[in-house]
């Protein structure tokens, strides 16, 4: 019994420990993280927002710091399969990130729209918009989130309906995230920009390509990674990596420049959006299912998550993620023909010189058989 009763006291041990290390992100000392982790105090807030868009359904989980005074995490997973109609929006959270984590399980997820419901509460959270909503909050109170958060979604997607349904409930991070059921299946909304977005930021489509620049306050290794594909682009788009398990790159064989694969997600609301801003359409006014060439710019990697970044046409940034490294599809100019091309993706500069030198080896040769000729005959 003793010896069985030191390996408990070893893990529990261990694990005290390492909820200790995750609360240090909620709280400015350790004193104060242990507070936490005894269960003295709390030091976040999770706010469970219900969410009705336009034929969605869907979850948003906001984590805010009671000490920092800031978003720790946003979780975003909306879609309109019927695994949603078993969310149980307000359980307590270790229910709800299950089932958010069994919704990730079926691909369930519009994560183009997820993405982009995400983006803008985290921007228009401002620092002082959320010292507002935690006065409120320490009182569990969810009140004006309804009212707050509904028109700013509702511009940055177009909806014609939102109708959010929140509750806050008081918890340790540090035990949210050693217990999360979620990672490695649903991850947190990446922080872009903090400024609200402005009309005159979308184009003819629809879709919001613009504050693509830097966010105020401290980043993620990840983030930092994230930032530097980013520079230089002010038009950024989620596609999907083209995976070709036979004849696919690994992604350490990659090479900066080389032409890579994606495909525009059939199953997000912003489909035929991208499609008719690639020019990626066919004749049916269907939006193409052939994978789109891109530059290849790199990855941006941590554990079980990887973003690949390639320029696309016009200037556009291409972004997928993948959970594990994959084989890449790469360029095969068989299947980039005029025939068989979408109608937008022109023939590239390197058809049009193969094309060109090939005509004029044809005419040296014709020169030189004429010249033989001549001479023979005369």
């Amino acid at each position: 019994m003793a010896q069985e009763a030191g390996p408990a006291k070893s893990d529990q041990l261990k694990k005290q420990t390492e909820i200790l290390s995750l609360t240090m992100d909620a709280v400015f000392t350790e004193e104060q993280a242990k507070d936490v982790v005894a269960g003295k105090i709390t030091d976040s807030y999770l706010v469970k927002m219900k969410l009705d868009i336009d034929g969605n359904t869907g979850m948003i989980l906001v984590i805010a710091s009671s000490f920092r005074k800031s978003i720790l995490d946003l979780y975003c997973v909306v879609g309109n399969a019927t695994i949603y109609r078993r969310l149980r929006p307000f359980s307590d959270f270790a229910q709800l990130s299950q089932d958010l984590a069994d919704i990730a399980k079926a691909n369930a997820i519009d994560k183009p729209l997820s993405d982009l419901l995400g983006q803008t509460l985290l921007r228009v959270f401002t620092k002082d918009k959320l010292e507002e909503f935690l006065i409120l909050w320490q009182k569990k109170n969810p009140s004006r989130l309804s009212e707050f958060a509904e028109p700013a979604l509702q511009a940055s997607t177009n909806a014609s309906k939102i109708k959010i349904q929140a509750e806050v409930d008081k918890i340790s991070y540090g035990r949210f995230r050693f217990q999360n059921p979620m990672q490695g299946l649903v991850f947190p909304i990446a922080k872009q920009n903090t400024e609200i977005p402005k009309e005159e930021g979308k184009d003819s489509t629809g879709l919001d390509l613009t504050n693509l620049g830097e966010s105020s306050g401290e980043k993620t290794p990840l983030e930092r990674q994230i930032d530097q594909f980013r520079k230089g682009f002010q038009r950024e788009l989620p596609l999907k990596t083209y995976i070709s398990p036979v004849s696919g790159v690994d992604f350490d064989s990659l090479i900066e420049g080389q032409e890579i694969l994606f495909t525009i997600p059939m199953d997000s609301s912003e489909t035929k959006s991208i499609g008719n801003l690639l020019g990626w359409m066919e004749e049916d006014g269907s939006v193409s299912k052939q994978p789109i060439p891109a530059k290849y710019l790199g990855i941006a990697s941590v554990k079980n998550e990887y973003h690949i970044f390639a320029q696309g046409p016009n200037g556009i940034l291409f972004h997928s993620q993948e959970e594990q490294p994959v084989k890449v599809g790469v360029v095969n100019p068989s299947l980039y023909s005029k025939k068989g091309k979408p109608k937008g993706s022109s023939s590239s500069p390197e058809d049009s010189k193969d094309n060109t030198g090939t005509i004029i080896a044809l005419g040296v040769v014709m020169c030189i058989l004429g010249a033989i000729a001549y001479f023979l005959i005369g």
